[in-house]
């Protein structure tokens, strides 16, 4: 299966229309079976996640058995399927944003399209920026080693 990667500038139309890339479409399309989409709140404040429709009912069916009951587990299974709206892409790759879901997360009309592997995110430009954390004029750069599993019987970096 490929994933969903890159990060790529839109901008939500006057009638909350978006475009899907071409990259981020070929990947729906050959892997994921096809332009029905799912819109919800992202995992981070302010943010919309989409996923395919099975991307969705997979993740539907984790948190059904990785969460326990209880008022915060009510409240949160309201909001995450009340506030979930299925979509399609037309040939395009363009769709409707949820008005509500729009207001909810407080996004403008100029965003960041993010592949996040099995999801696409809606991004704030300038929050994207942020939650990147990226020191584009110094010497920070990511920890790999740290965050990619290794093998069982890998040899060790010395």
């Amino acid at each position: 299966m490929k994933f969903f990667t890159g990060q790529y500038d839109r901008t939500i139309d006057a009638k909350n229309r978006i475009q899907l890339p071409s990259q981020l479409r070929t990947v729906l399309e050959e892997s994921h079976g096809g332009s029905r989409l799912v819109v919800t709140l992202g995992e981070h404040r302010g943010t919309l996640s989409i996923f395919t429709e099975r991307g969705f009912e997979e993740l539907a069916a984790r948190v059904e058995t990785e969460f326990e009951s209880g008022p915060e587990w009510r409240r949160f299974e309201l909001q995450f399927y009340a506030l979930a709206k299925r979509v399609e892409a037309d040939k395009q790759g363009r769709f409707v944003l949820p008005d509500l879901l729009l207001k909810k997360a407080r996004l403008d009309t100029e965003v960041y399209l993010v592949g996040r592997k099995d999801r696409i995110e809606l991004w704030d430009r300038a929050e994207f920026d942020r939650a990147l954390g990226i020191d584009w004029d110094g010497d920070d750069w990511p920890d790999w080693p740290r965050y990619v599993r290794r093998r069982p019987n890998a040899p060790k970096e010395s």
